[in-house]
């Protein structure tokens, strides 16, 4: 049942995909305006999930559930970002930032709420809060190699880490929270997915077969979506209980390249170009890895 779900949900998001690649095609959507939507689902989008996800009532198992979360997110982050920093190091920069990290938000997200509803949501904050932390701070050291990008002043002024903080302070000191606020953050937050692979398929807009074809798009590809997610599963069957959790983190940590990694690079003046490869490669393939994933996990976990 579960897995129906979840391809089902994958052929929404490839239709949508298609519909971006087809308004590319025909001009209606240009690079600025690319490079405006994705700021806006980095900067917007994102952080009004992540504050609509905690607007829920507080309860002990809750609380227990998302701190668990946490403590399983960081040590499923952590095996990534050492098997990437292993394999890419500062040799290959945007290969390193494509292996470690995930398509968390724009990927992750509707999947997770696609086959958990709102409760698996919550349980996936923590792994849509470290994700995009570690993008905005480390991702950004690694691509541009500037200390600066984590420094606490940087860290502070993330909208994400902002959006956390205000979720936590919401849910734990349980602040009313007056409807019209909460159905504004659910309108915003409903036009990640549609937005996010409309996107995409502008990006895959101006790739070409060969363009897939590049070899030196193929490690952070394989590390993506088989190395660390084998991996990831290994931890998650180690570690006792909380199989809704652990599914619902799985679910976020073995989506493709992310999106955001194409948004940063145009927006550090990156090889942006190079980036879109890995990005629209792992998409395509994470339609046959991500219910391979999940059907294993579903016997192990």
């Amino acid at each position: 049942m579960l897995f129906n779900i979840l391809v089902k949900q994958i052929m929404v998001m490839t239709l949508l995909t298609a519909l971006g690649l087809i308004l590319s095609r025909k001009r209606m959507l240009s690079e600025s305006s690319t490079k405006e939507l994705g700021t806006i689902l980095l900067r917007v989008v994102i952080p009004c999930i992540i504050i609509k996800s905690c607007i829920t009532e507080y309860t002990p198992e809750k609380s227990r559930a998302l701190a668990v979360s946490f403590v399983i997110t960081a040590g499923a982050f952590l095996i990534s970002h050492v098997i990437a920093y292993a394999a890419c190091g500062t040799r290959r920069r945007l290969d390193n930032f494509a292996a470690a990290s995930c398509n968390a938000g724009f990927i992750g997200i509707p999947l997770v709420q696609a086959v958990f509803d709102e409760t698996g949501v919550f349980y996936a904050i923590a792994a849509v809060a470290v994700v995009n932390i570690l993008q905005w701070t480390y991702g950004v050291f690694i691509i541009t190699g500037k200390k600066e990008a984590v420094s606490p002043r940087t860290i502070i002024r993330n909208p994400v880490v902002i959006a956390v903080i205000i979720g936590l302070l919401v849910f734990y000191m349980r602040i009313p929270v007056p409807e019209v606020i909460v159905t504004a953050l659910s309108a915003v937050g409903s036009i990640n997915t549609p937005v996010a692979m409309i996107l995409l398929g502008t990006y895959m807009a101006k790739l070409t077969a060969h363009d897939l074809l590049n070899s030196d798009a193929v490690l952070p590809v394989i590390l993506r979506l088989i190395v660390i997610p084998a991996a990831t599963l290994l931890f998650l069957v180690i570690i006792p209980g909380a199989a809704d959790i652990k599914m619902a983190i799985l679910l976020v940590a073995v989506t493709p390249v992310p999106t955001g990694l194409c948004v940063y690079a145009q927006q550090y003046d990156q090889d942006y170009a190079y980036c879109v490869i890995p990005v629209c490669l792992s998409t395509i393939l994470s339609v046959f890895t991500i219910p391979a994933v999940f059907a294993v996990a579903e016997r192990l976990l």
